[in-house]
């Protein structure tokens, strides 16, 4: 037997736990009427955390409003992230750093997209130590790199692996917010779709089953795995959010679902289902998505509409998690005709 918990409830439990004012919340829900036109489906109502303010937006600042309160709270002077060349956590990591007057390093890979453009040219705009390495150096870098740091009398704190739990504790508020919106609206969506890479996704779910409403979320990887493995894997992240909140409820890998198809060949590379979903997207809204997140998430919404799960009958969430700036790195990659700048460099 579990337990059902109101908003007030749970934003009880959220306000115990120290926490930093990054964002600017509550983010909108929109309608997105031409889209849904567009598609021939659903009503699609679009939750803009690309619009959390700080350097461009995304899910990630949502997030370490949680993940890094205990570290500042701690002594923290040092914020580091390794991860893809056009990382956006890196970006936003880089960002909440000069906002709080700390360090930051991003350990970054070279690889196809390490340019100084996007993601990479925002994080060395806010002052970020830049390091590009291999892939299959990345990991002992990012060690030796917090050991140099300890080494030096600093006190580093990895955002991507450090108070990992708190990112999702994060999106069980952005739930709570997302519920009251739709209240407000009165609509009960029949699916929400967020992309799975981990946090946002199971906090999200937490925070739904909180409420104790059975709603479908339904989220979309950025990277090659297996549905089954990961949704296993997602149990015990929801179980850990729960514990930080003292909730007694019970998540199980069904309300995990996700979706690992429309990745492609590989995490970063664009696809011809993100093409088509962030030109049909920006020409139908004027709405930016990105090739590698939120574009691939809305690839696989138009990929199940298209066979007939969503139709007019239908309201469906779109959780846009930005990742905006990304896009500028792969100008090169989106299939769009330039007639105009033909033979130009």
């Amino acid at each position: 037997m579990t337990t059902t918990y109101s908003v007030p409830e749970l934003r009880q439990r959220l306000a115990r736990l120290p926490r930093l004012s990054l964002a600017c919340l509550p983010t909108p829900l929109q309608e997105a009427p031409r889209l849904s036109e567009a598609l021939g489906g659903p009503r699609i109502l679009i939750k803009r955390e690309d619009l959390t303010g700080m350097a461009m937006g995304g899910n990630k600042i949502r997030e370490f409003e949680y993940s890094i309160a205990p570290a500042v709270e701690a002594g923290c002077d040092v914020l580091l992230h390794g991860a893809a060349a056009q990382s956006n956590q890196s970006r936003q990591t880089a960002a909440v750093a000069a906002r709080l007057g700390l360090r930051s390093v991003v350990v970054g890979r070279q690889d196809a997209h390490a340019k100084l453009q996007g993601n990479l040219l925002l994080s060395h705009l806010f002052g970020a130590e830049i390091q590009l390495h291999q892939m299959g150096d990345q990991g002992d870098a990012v060690k030796a790199t917090m050991q140099r740091l300890r080494d030096e009398g600093h006190h580093p704190y990895n955002t991507s692996s450090d108070g990992a739990a708190l990112r999702g504790v994060a999106y069980v508020d952005g739930f709570c917010e997302l519920f009251e919106q739709l209240q407000s609206m009165q609509v009960t969506p029949d699916a929400i779709y967020v992309c799975s890479g981990a946090h946002t996704h199971t906090g999200l779910v937490v925070g739904a089953r909180a409420l104790g409403l059975p709603w479908r979320l339904i989220g979309v990887s950025p990277s090659p795995r297996d549905d089954a493995r990961a949704a296993q894997q997602h149990v015990d992240l929801a179980a850990e959010h729960a514990r930080i909140l003292d909730l007694d409820i019970d998540v199980t890998a069904a309300d995990l679902e996700s979706y690992a198809e429309f990745v492609g060949p590989d995490y970063g590379v664009v696809t011809e289902g993100s093409q088509r979903a962030l030109q049909v997207t920006a020409q139908s809204e004027g709405l930016v998505l990105d090739p590698c997140y939120s574009g691939k998430t809305m690839a696989g919404l138009m990929a199940h509409i298209e066979r007939g799960w969503w139709g007019p009958e239908h309201t469906v969430v779109y959780v846009h998690t930005g990742g905006t700036p990304a896009l500028f790195a792969y100008a090169d990659e989106l299939g769009l005709a330039t007639p105009a700048l033909d033979g130009r460099d």
